[in-house]
Order: structure tokens, then C-alpha cells, then sequence
């Protein structure tokens, strides 16, 4: 889908075009697409970063898809998306996550899906979750496949 077609198809969409810079803090309640430059903060629910785009500055977003550069403090809640162009420099804290092979990520990556959390097991949990026939149940010794020694 290229630019054009894209901002027909979705109303709010605020577009920063190749070529231009931003200084200062953004914010859309839907979509930005970069395919420039912005120095500062931006917060929308998607936010796209073109191949030629930039965003140095705190991002937060439920959504993103980069195909650029981030740089700073990214906070994706739901899904990001970094494409094999995409390079994210700096501390990043996600829901889902996908990166492509070529990405390149230079900094912490934290994936956090409120969801999957679980409270860590102990030995109490462990044995009580056996005795119910709980499926999150911590294996026994006995339970774990046992490797053939190789001759």
C-alpha cells in the first residue's frame, strides 16, 4: 500500500513527509506515518515509520510498525512490528512482538503480555498443582523425557 492509498483509507492519519523535521512533542489520537524526521516525543495509537523516517524521542503507542529508526524509550502496548530495514536504538517495552531478519535492535527489549504473566511456581504450588491435575503443573523428575547416551 503505498502513502497516498494509505492516508485515503484511514481518516486521522497525521503524515510527516520525507524531507521534513519536527522539533517538539506530537500527538494524534489515531495514526502518524513518518517518512521523516521527528526530535521529540510522540504518542498515537499506531504510529508507521517509513524506510526514511526517524523518530528520536520517546514513543508511546499501541501499535507500530517501523521500517526506519527509533531511537530513545519506545512503549509499544499491544504489537510492534519492526521490519527488516527497521532499527530501534535504545530501551524498548512491548506487548507482541515480531522482528524481521535484517532488524536491528541496539538496546533492552522487554516483552510484557498482561496476559501470559503467571506467578512464579514454587515447590508448595508445584506439588498442589500435581495433587489437582493442574496442566501448569511443574514437572516431576519422572515426567521428563529421559535423552538416550550416545555411543
Amino acid at each position: 500500500m503505498t502513502i497516498n492509498e494509505f492516508r485515503l483509507a484511514e481518516p486521522n492519519v497525521a503524515y510527516i513527509g520525507a524531507g521534513v523535521t519536527i522539533k517538539g512533542e506530537i500527538s494524534a489520537p489515531d495514526v502518524i506515518v513518518v517518512d521523516g524526521i521527528i526530535e521529540g516525543d510522540v504518542t498515537a495509537r499506531s504510529i508507521r515509520v517509513g524506510v526514511s523516517g526517524s523518530i528520536k524521542g520517546n514513543v508511546v503507542a499501541n501499535e507500530a510498525e517501523v521500517h526506519g529508526t527509533l531511537a530513545e524509550k519506545v512503549e509499544v502496548k499491544h504489537f510492534l512490528l519492526v521490519r527488516s530495514t527497521g532499527r530501534i536504538e535504545g530501551s524498548v517495552s512491548c506487548g507482541d512482538v515480531q522482528v524481521e531478519k535484517g532488524a536491528i535492535l541496539a538496546g533492552g527489549v522487554f516483552s510484557v503480555h498482561p496476559s501470559s504473566a503467571q506467578k512464579p511456581a514454587t515447590k508448595e504450588t508445584a506439588i498442589a498443582d500435581q495433587r489437582t491435575g493442574s496442566k501448569d503443573a511443574a514437572p516431576t523428575p519422572m515426567e521428563r523425557p529421559k535423552l538416550a547416551a550416545a555411543e
